[in-house]
């Protein structure tokens, strides 16, 4: 837009000064500066509003990650707290649980008591199903 055609420098060169002064009659230099200016705004409007979708989205992410971890937590916790409330009501007894008891002394460095304990068809402390 800025450049003078080729029609004014190989077709007809004496209406060159008539193109120039309509140029600055018409003020097409500075007009054209406004207009990138006002693009460059645009520009920066956009790239502003393309960021700021972008942290609503991983915000959104970041808050779904988190409420995951916290149920999982909570689903690892209450399996424990039913795992030992399970080895407390059998640890009470007898060593017996309803089938064939096998038989065998628990030496935990827990602090736990030691003494006979019993599972129908499996040996050990991390023998219990539920």
């Amino acid at each position: 837009m800025l450049d003078t055609p080729k029609f004014f420098w190989d077709s007809e060169p004496t209406l060159h000064p008539l193109y120039q002064g309509v140029r600055e009659y018409l003020e097409i230099k500075p007009r054209i500066q406004v207009l990138n200016e006002r693009c460059r705004v645009f520009l920066d409007l956009a790239e502003i509003l393309s960021d700021q979708i972008a942290d609503v989205k991983m915000t959104r992410i970041t808050w779904i990650i988190i409420v995951l971890i916290i149920l999982s937590i909570l689903v690892t916790s209450t399996e424990v707290i039913l795992r030992f409330g399970i080895l407390a009501a059998s640890g009470g007894k007898d060593g017996k649980n309803g089938g064939e008891a096998i038989g065998g002394t628990c030496n935990c460095s827990a602090g736990l008591p030691q003494g006979v304990w019993s599972v129908s068809g499996h040996s050990g402390i991390g023998g219990l199903e539920l």
